[in-house]
C-alpha cells in the first residue's frame, strides 16, 4: 500500500502540530493582554505575522485541509462507533471546529486580503468582540476550548509515552487559561477607551461599516465553505453508516482469557470487540497503535488480517513475542477468535515506555476495572 497507514498517521500528527502551533502563538498573543492591548500588537508582529505572509498562510491552509481531510477518511473506513469517551469528545470537537472558526477568519483575515482600508488589529477585533457583537465573543471563547481541547487530546495519545510529558501537561493548561485572562483584561481596557477616545471609536465604526458592506460577499464566501465542509462531512459519514450496515449480520465470536466470550463482526477490531461489550482492555494511546499496551497473544491461524507496517513497527518496539498482535489493529475476518490479554485494564503509560517493568505478577488480575 503506497499511502500506508503510517505515514497517513504520520502527515495527520504532522498537519494538527502545525495547526497548534498557530494556536498557540495565538493564545500567546491573546495572554499579553494582561499586559497591555499595545502589547499585544507589538508581539502580534513575532508570534502572527510569519502565518500572514504567502508562504504562511499556504503551509496553514494546507495543514488544514490535510489534517480535516485525513480525520474524515479515518472516520469512513471505521467498521464500528464503539470508541472510547475521549474518542467521542475528540471527534465531536473536531467536528465543530471548522463551522465555528470561518466567522473568525473570514471575517477578519479575508476582509483584509480584499479590502486595504481594513484594520483588523487587536484594537478593533477586541471592540467588536466587547462592544458591538458580544455574541461573537461568547463563540470565540467556545473556539479556544474546542481547539485547544481538541489538539490536546491529540497530544496526550502521542506524548503520553515520552518521559516528557509531566513537563507538557501544565503548558497545555496553562495557555489557554492565560489567553481566556488576557482577552477579559484586554477588553476592559478596550471598552475604557471606547469611551474616553472618541477619535479611535470613530476608526473602529469606519472598520465595522466595511464590515457591512462587504456582508453579502463575506456571506458567500462562508456559505460555500459550509457548503463544501457540510458535503465533506456527510459522505464520511454515509461511508461509515454502509459500512457498519453491510456488517451488522456477520457475527464473530472472541474468547478472552478467563472465560470470557464477546460477540463482533467482521472488520472490527479486538479492541473495538472489547468495548462494544464492556470488556475491560488496557489501551493508553487510545486504540491509534502507538503505545502496545492493548497487545493480545493469540494462535498461528487465527482469523485476523495481517498486520501493517505501523502494527509491526510498535511491536518490534515493545520487543513482542511472534504470538502477539495490537488488538487496536487486529481485525475479524469471520472465524472465531481467541484471544489472551497481556496487561490488566488498569495499566499505565510506564508500561508502553518500559515494557518490562510490568511484572507476569500484575498481568494476573485481567479484569479489573481502572
Amino acid at each position: 500500500m503506497l499511502f500506508s497507514r503510517l505515514i497517513a498517521r504520520r502527515v495527520r500528527l504532522i498537519s494538527g502540530l502545525v495547526l497548534l502551533l498557530f494556536v498557540a502563538g495565538h493564545l500567546s498573543n491573546l495572554a499579553l493582554g494582561l499586559a497591555s492591548v499595545d502589547a499585544m500588537e507589538r508581539w502580534r508582529g513575532v508570534l502572527l505575522r510569519p502565518w500572514q505572509t504567502g508562504f504562511g498562510q499556504a503551509l496553514l491552509l494546507t495543514a488544514a485541509i490535510i489534517h480535516a481531510g485525513l480525520g474524515l477518511a479515518s472516520l469512513a473506513s471505521r467498521r464500528s462507533l464503539a470508541m472510547s469517551r475521549t474518542d467521542w469528545v475528540q471527534l465531536a470537537l473536531g467536528l465543530a471546529t471548522p463551522p465555528l472558526l470561518v466567522n473568525h477568519v473570514v471575517g477578519g483575515q479575508v476582509t483584509s486580503d480584499l479590502m486595504a482600508r481594513f484594520s483588523a488589529d487587536y484594537g478593533f477585533v477586541l471592540a467588536l468582540y466587547w462592544r458591538y457583537a458580544p455574541i461573537l465573543a461568547l463563540q470565540q471563547l467556545l473556539v479556544v476550548v474546542i481547539v485547544w481541547v481538541h489538539g490536546a487530546i491529540g497530544l496526550y495519545s502521542t506524548l503520553v509515552l515520552k518521559r516528557s510529558w509531566p513537563i507538557v501537561v501544565p503548558i497545555l493548561f496553562a495557555i489557554p487559561i492565560l489567553a481566556l485572562l488576557g482577552f477579559a483584561h484586554a477588553g476592559e481596557a478596550v471598552l475604557a477607551r471606547l469611551e474616553t477616545d472618541t477619535a479611535w471609536r470613530a476608526l473602529i465604526e469606519q472598520n465595522l461599516r466595511i464590515l457591512q458592506e462587504m456582508g453579502h460577499r463575506l456571506d458567500l464566501i462562508e456559505h460555500g465553505v459550509f457548503l463544501v465542509y457540510g458535503i465533506a462531512v456527510a459522505l464520511a459519514v454515509g461511508i461509515l453508516v454502509v459500512n457498519i450496515l453491510r456488517r451488522r449480520r456477520t457475527r464473530v465470536t472472541v474468547s478472552y482469557d478467563g472465560g470470557v466470550t464477546a460477540v463482533g463482526r467482521v472488520g472490527m477490531s479486538v479492541l473495538e470487540v472489547s468495548r462494544a461489550n464492556d470488556i475491560p482492555h488496557a489501551c493508553v494511546c487510545g486504540g491509534r497503535g502507538r503505545c502496545g499496551t492493548c497487545r493480545i497473544i493469540v494462535l498461528a491461524d487465527s482469523d485476523l488480517d495481517s498486520p501493517a507496517e505501523a502494527e509491526l513497527a510498535t511491536l518490534a518496539r515493545v520487543k513482542a513475542p511472534a504470538d502477539a498482535r495490537l488488538a487496536c489493529q487486529a481485525h475479524l475476518l469471520g472465524r472465531p477468535v481467541s484471544v489472551r490479554r497481556v496487561y490488566p485494564a488498569f495499566v499505565d503509560a510506564e508500561a508502553a515506555r518500559e515494557p518490562g517493568s510490568w511484572s507476569a505478577a500484575t498481568e494476573l488480575d485481567l479484569e479489573t476495572v481502572p
